[in-house]
C-alpha cells in the first residue's frame, strides 16, 4: 500500500496517526525493529529475578496481561525455554487453580494451548469446563464464571497428573468436576442470571475451539454461540452491540468496531464445523490384488499404471444463512475502517479506548483477517494500515502506551498483530477451504451496498427543539457553547454534539454537563447524556472518582455511567458510594454500573428511599470484601 504517517499538531493532536497517500508505509525493517524492541521490553519484564506483575490476585487484569506477554513472545518467536517464557509459564500453571475470570480463564488456556506441553493437557481441560459452566442461556459469557474455588477443590485438582494413555480424552477426573460446578451453579447461592457481553464471550469462543483438540467436547457449547450470533446482528450495520442496553439505559448502542471482528470471529466456529460435516470421508482404498493374479508382468508392452481416480475441486454450494452474516460483518467493518481512514483519523487514535482506535481493536482485527484470509477489508490492506500505525506510534523505551489498558496489555497486543499472529490455525484452514468464502478471500465479495442499507443520517431530534436558554454574565465559553448546542436543530445538533464529545478540553465536558442539565426529558437530553458518558470514558479512573464526588448530578451521573463503559472494576467500590446518592438519577447509573460490570444485583430498587439506599450498599460492600479474600 502507498502512504504515509505523520503525527499531528495543533487542532489534530487527538488524533495520533493520520494517513497520506503517495509515500510508502512501514517497511519490513521497520516492523522487524519494532517487534524486536517489543520483545525486549516484555523479555525484561519476565526476565529472571525481574519483579513481575501483572499476576497479582486482586489486580483488575490479572494473570490476563501475563498471558498475552507469553502468546506475544511465543507467536515471535521467543523459545519455550527462555527464561521469560519460563517465568510466565510458572505463573499461568500456578494461576489455574483459582481462576474463576472470562478473560483470564480464556487466556490460561490459550497460552498453555500455544505452549503445547502435553503435561499441561489436564489444566486445560480444567480450564474449558470453567468455561461451560460459565455460559449463559443466552450463549455468552459475563466477567465471572464461577463465584469461588475452594482450597479442597484446589488440592484435588492438583493431584491430576498428565497421563498418556488418557490423552486426548476428557480425564475422568475433571469429568467428575465440571459435573460438580453444574451442579454447584444450579443451587441456592450458585452464579444465578448473568449480564453477558460479547467481549468476554469472543475470549471464550477462541479457547474452547482450542480446548477441542484436547478431548473436551464443547459442540454444545458452539451451537448455542452460532444462535447467538445469528440472532443479534444489526441488520443496518451489520454489527453486534457489546452485550445489551447500556447501563441506565433501554436502547441497544451500536457496537464498537471491535464488535464487528468479535462476531466474526465467533461466527468463523460455525463455518469450521459446517465445513467438517460437509466434507465426507474419503471412501476405502481397494484391497490389493492377490500377488501374481491378474497382475500385468513388468515386460508387457501393454501393461499400464493403475489410473487415479480424477480429483475434482469441491463444489460451491449456495450461500447459506451464516455466509450472509458473515458479508454483512465484512461489509460494516469494511465501512468503518474506510471511513477512518479517509476522514484522517486512522485505526489508532490518543483518545481511542474499548475496541475503538486502540490496539484491542488492531488485535480483534488481526485475528480476523487471518482466520479468514482476507488481504483487504474495506479496500485497505489492513496490516499495512494497522503495521504502519503501531509501528509509528511506538514509545523510545520500545513499549506501547497508547489505549485504555497498561503498556503491557498494549505492547502485547501490538507484537500479536505484527506477528499476524495465528492461534487456531486449525480454525483458519478450515474456513479458507470453504469454497464459497474464496470470493470473499480475494476481495471480490458482494459490494456493502448491496447487504446493508445506506447510512443514516436523519438528526436525532426530528421535530423542532424547543427554544432554551442560558444565563451567562461572564461570558464562560463552556456556556456559550452549551446555548449554541442547544439552539441547534438538525444535523447542526449532531454536528454539535459530535464535536463537544470528542473535543479535548475541560470546557467541552462542562458545555455537555451543562446542555445535559437544561434540557427537559426526551431524546435530546438521552442524546447529551449519552455523549457525556461517552466522554468521560476516555478519562483516568482518578478524574471519575473526582467527578463522582462533583456537586452537578448530571456529571456524577456520567462518571457512574463511564465507570462501567471502562469495564474497570476497580471502580466497584466508588460505584458502591453512589448508591447513596439524593439524585436518584445517580443512583440509578451506579447500580445499573454496578450490575454491569460484576453480574450481581442487591439492588436498590428504583424510587428507593435513603435507607433502602443504605442497605444495598451495605449488601454489596460485605459482597466486595468477601472476593477480595
Amino acid at each position: 500500500m502507498v502512504g504515509t504517517w505523520f503525527r499531528p499538531s495543533g487542532v489534530l493532536a487527538s488524533l495520533l496517526v493520520v494517513w497520506v497517500p503517495g509515500v510508502h508505509a512501514a517497511s519490513p525493517d521497520e516492523i522487524d525493529k519494532a517487534i524486536q524492541g517489543g520483545i525486549a521490553v516484555l523479555k525484561a519484564k519476565y526476565a529472571r529475578g525481574a519483579e513481575v506483575g501483572g499476576a497479582v490476585p486482586g489486580e483488575a487484569y490479572g494473570i490476563g496481561p501475563t498471558c498475552l506477554s507469553g502468546l506475544a513472545l511465543l507467536e515471535n518467536g521467543v523459545a519455550p525455554n527462555d527464561d521469560a517464557i519460563k517465568t510466565i509459564t510458572q505463573r499461568v500453571r500456578e494461576a489455574v487453580y483459582r481462576e474463576i475470570r472470562t478473560y483470564q480463564i480464556s487466556l490460561c488456556l490459550m497460552y498453555l494451548d500455544r505452549l503445547g506441553d502435553p503435561a499441561d493437557e489436564p489444566l486445560i481441560q480444567i480450564l474449558a469446563v470453567r468455561l461451560l459452566v460459565g455460559q449463559t442461556p443466552h450463549g455468552g459469557w459475563s466477567y465471572n464464571c464461577l463465584n469461588s474455588i475452594n482450597d479442597n477443590d484446589i488440592a484435588w485438582l492438583k493431584a491430576i497428573k498428565a497421563n498418556p494413555q488418557v490423552a486426548g480424552k476428557l480425564y475422568p477426573e475433571v469429568e467428575k468436576y465440571g459435573q460438580a460446578l453444574m451442579v454447584a451453579k444450579q443451587q441456592p447461592g450458585g452464579m444465578g442470571p448473568q449480564m453477558d457481553d460479547n467481549s468476554n464471550t469472543q475470549f471464550a469462543v477462541m479457547a474452547l475451539w482450542m480446548a477441542r483438540k484436547h478431548g473436551v467436547d464443547v459442540e454444545r457449547s458452539l451451537d448455542a454461540i452460532e444462535r447467538r450470533f445469528m440472532a443479534s446482528q444489526d441488520p443496518q450495520t451489520g454489527n453486534w452491540p457489546y452485550s445489551g442496553p447500556l447501563p441506565g439505559s433501554t436502547t441497544t448502542p451500536p457496537g464498537s468496531p471491535s464488535m464487528y471482528c468479535a462476531g466474526l470471529i465467533s461466527m468463523a466456529t460455525a463455518l469450521a464445523r459446517r465445513e467438517e460435516r460437509r466434507v465426507q470421508p474419503a471412501p476405502p482404498a481397494p484391497m490389493p490384488a492377490e500377488p501374481g493374479k491378474n497382475e500385468p508382468k513388468p515386460t508387457d508392452p501393454f501393461a499400464s499404471s493403475p489410473k487415479e481416480p480424477e480429483k475434482k475441486p469441491p463444489a460451491k454450494r449456495p450461500a447459506d444463512a451464516r455466509d450472509l452474516v458473515i458479508q454483512r460483518a465484512f461489509a460494516g467493518l469494511g465501512l468503518t475502517i474506510a471511513d477512518k481512514i479517509r476522514t484522517g483519523q486512522g485505526l489508532l487514535s490518543a483518545q481511542g479506548g474499548h475496541g475503538q482506535g486502540d490496539l484491542y481493536f488492531l488485535w480483534s482485527l488481526e485475528r480476523v483477517g487471518v482466520v479468514y484470509g482476507v488481504e483487504k477489508i474495506g479496500g485497505f490492506n489492513w496490516y499495512d494500515v494497522g503495521a504502519t500505525a503501531i509501528v509509528r506510534s511506538q514509545s523510545p523505551n520500545g513499549s506501547w502506551d497508547i489505549g485504555g489498558y497498561n503498556a503491557e496489555v498494549n505492547t502485547a497486543f501490538a507484537l500479536l498483530f505484527l506477528a499476524k499472529s495465528n492461534l487456531a490455525r486449525d480454525l483458519s484452514s478450515k474456513v479458507q477451504k470453504d469454497p464459497t468464502n474464496t470470493e470473499l478471500r480475494a476481495g471480490k465479495g458482494p459490494s456493502p451496498v448491496d447487504l446493508l442499507p445506506p447510512r443514516p443520517t436523519t438528526p436525532i431530534a426530528t421535530v423542532p427543539p424547543p427554544v432554551l436558554t442560558l444565563p451567562n454574565p461572564t461570558g464562560d465559553r463552556a456556556i456559550a457553547m452549551a446555548a449554541d448546542l442547544l439552539k441547534s436543530t438538525g444535523e447542526d445538533w449532531n454536528k454539535q454534539l459530535a464535536a463537544l464529545r470528542d473535543s479535548k478540553g475541560s470546557e467541552y465536558t462542562r458545555a455537555l454537563v451543562a446542555a445535559a442539565t437544561a434540557l427537559e426529558a426526551g431524546p435530546r437530553k438521552k442524546a447529551a447524556r449519552e455523549a457525556l458518558a461517552e466522554r468521560l470514558s476516555r478519562m483516568t479512573a482518578a478524574t471519575l472518582r473526582a467527578m463522582l464526588k462533583s456537586d452537578e448530578a448530571e456529571l456524577r451521573r456520567a462518571a457512574a455511567l463511564a465507570c462501567a463503559m471502562k469495564d474497570d472494576k476497580s471502580h466497584i467500590p466508588d460505584l458502591i458510594d453512589a448508591l447513596t446518592d439524593t439524585n436518584d438519577a445517580v443512583s440509578r447509573a451506579a447500580h445499573a454500573g454496578l450490575k454491569s460490570l460484576t453480574g450481581y444485583d442487591f439492588g436498590p430498587s428504583p424510587g428507593a428511599s435513603a435507607g433502602q439506599k443504605a442497605l444495598a450498599a451495605t449488601a454489596w460492600r460485605d459482597w466486595y470484601a468477601k472476593i477480595q479474600k
